[in-house]
C-alpha cells in the first residue's frame, strides 16, 4: 500500500521537475569501505561523453559524507544524503526520500552496486527516466524471484566480467561499459602528509559484526608482542564502540595511544596514510590503508565474502591477509570451493586464527622496514 502511495505522490510531485535540467542520477547506498573502492570512478566518470552537457545527482549513503565534501565534492551538483539504517526502519523516510528524488528531472538511472536490493530499487524503479542502468549482481540481500523481476525493470544489466572478481575491478568493469575510457582507473586514497615524520604502526580494531572482530584477549596478545619485539608506537583505530577495547589497550604502554571514537573519518584517512604499517580485520580500514599506499597492509579475516573484498588480487604486493585455518590451508589450492563456501558470507568465528605463528610473520617484516 505505501508503495502504491509513494508512487502516486510522485508522480504529483513531478510536476516541480518540468522546467528544471535533466540529471544523471548514480545511486551508492553502500558503506564506507565499499564507497573507498568506488570513489576513484567519480571525477572520471563526470568528464565522460556519457555524461555530456547532464547534471549530477547523487544520492548517497551519510556515513562516508565526510570523505566525500573532502576528496569528492566535485562530482554532482546535487547530493541527497540518506542514513541507511532509517531507510531500512522507516517507511515514512523511505517515502521523504522518494519524494526528494522526484523533484529532478531524470534523463538515466545509474545504479552500479552488485548486491542491490529491495529498497535500492524501491527508490529507483519507479522514477521517471529514459534509461535506468545497473549491475545484473547476485541476489545476496534479495529473495531471488522477487530480484529476477526488478531486473527486468531495468534497461541495461552489466554482467560482470569474471566470477569472484574483486570489487574495484567490478566497479572498474561496470563503468568502463559506460566509457571505455574508466577502464584504466587505479584504486588511489589522498592523505594529509605529516610534515614530522613519525614511526608508528596503526592498528584499526573496528568490524561490523561481532565473528569478524577479535576478541579482547587476542588484541592483547597481539598488542605485548608487537611491543615486546618491535619499536614501534601503535595508534589504536576504530569507532565509538571500540571506544572501551581502546581505552584497555592503550593503557599497556605509554607507546600505545587510543583515538577510537576521538577522530573523524578524514583524520583516521590522515593517521592510516602516514603509518609505516597497518593491522586491520577485514573492515573500512583495511581499504583506507591499502587505497592510500601503506607500505605494509596485514589484515585479519574470517573469510567473510572471500575474494569480493580480500584477499586482494596478487599485484598488490603490500597485503598480507589471515585467515582461520579451514579456510588458509586450502586459499591456494581450492579457490573456487571456497568462493563457493564463503561467497555469501562466512561466520567462521575470526578468533579460530593462528595468531601465534601469524604475529612472529609479522613482527619479522615490521623489524624489516
Amino acid at each position: 500500500m505505501i508503495k502504491k502511495i509513494s508512487i502516486l505522490l510522485s508522480k504529483i510531485t513531478r510536476v516541480f521537475s518540468i522546467f528544471s535540467s535533466e540529471y544523471i542520477l548514480v545511486c551508492k547506498l553502500d558503506s564506507i569501505g565499499d564507497y573507498i573502492l568506488f570513489r576513484n570512478f567519480l571525477l572520471p566518470f563526470k568528464k565522460t561523453s556519457f555524461v555530456q552537457n547532464k547534471k549530477i545527482l547523487l544520492v548517497a549513503n551519510s556515513s562516508w559524507k565526510s570523505i566525500y565534501e573532502k576528496y569528492d565534492n566535485e562530482f554532482a551538483e546535487k547530493v541527497i544524503w540518506v542514513n541507511v539504517e532509517r531507510i531500512i526502519k522507516n517507511r515514512a523516510y523511505r517515502l521523504l526520500i522518494l519524494l526528494k528524488l522526484n523533484c529532478f528531472k531524470i534523463h538515466t538511472v545509474v545504479q552500479p552496486t552488485f548486491s542491490r536490493d529491495s529498497i535500492v530499487d524501491f527508490l529507483l524503479l519507479s522514477l521517471s527516466s529514459k534509461r535506468k542502468i545497473s549491475q545484473k549482481g547476485d541476489d545476496l540481500n534479495y529473495l531471488t524471484e522477487f530480484k529476477l523481476a526488478a531486473d527486468q525493470k531495468y534497461d541495461t544489466l552489466i554482467n560482470e566480467a569474471s566470477r569472484n572478481q574483486f570489487e574495484f575491478d567490478r566497479n572498474r568493469n561496470f563503468f568502463s561499459q559506460l566509457d571505455k575510457s574508466l577502464s584504466n582507473i587505479q584504486l588511489d586514497l589522498p592523505f594529509k602528509k605529516s610534515v614530522v615524520e613519525k614511526k608508528y604502526i596503526s592498528f584499526f580494531i573496528g568490524a561490523s559484526a561481532t565473528f569478524r572482530q577479535l576478541s579482547l584477549d587476542n588484541l592483547l596478545f597481539i598488542i605485548k608482542q608487537l611491543l615486546d619485539f618491535t619499536d614501534f608506537e601503535i595508534i589504536i583505530l576504530g569507532g565509538k564502540r571500540e571506544l572501551e577495547h581502546g581505552e584497555i589497550l592503550s593503557g599497556i604502554s605509554p607507546r600505545v595511544v587510543s583515538q577510537c571514537g576521538r577522530t573523524t573519518l578524514v583524520d583516521t584517512i590522515d593517521l592510516i596514510g602516514n603509518s609505516k604499517a597497518v593491522l586491520t580485520m577485514d573492515s573500512s580500514g583495511l581499504h583506507m590503508a591499502m587505497a592510500s599506499k601503506v607500505a605494509k597492509v596485514f589484515c585479519f579475516s574470517n573469510g567473510n565474502h572471500i575474494f569480493r573484498f580480500v584477499p586482494y588480487p596478487e599485484s598488490y604486493k603490500q597485503l598480507k591477509v589471515f585467515f582461520p585455518p579451514l579456510i588458509q590451508k586450502n586459499l591456494s589450492s581450492e579457490k573456487e570451493t571456497l568462493y563457493q563456501s564463503f561467497s555469501r558470507g562466512s561466520v567462521i568465528p575470526i578468533n579460530t586464527i593462528d595468531f601465534k605463528s601469524h604475529v612472529e610473520e609479522i613482527i619479522n617484516e615490521l623489524n624489516a622496514i
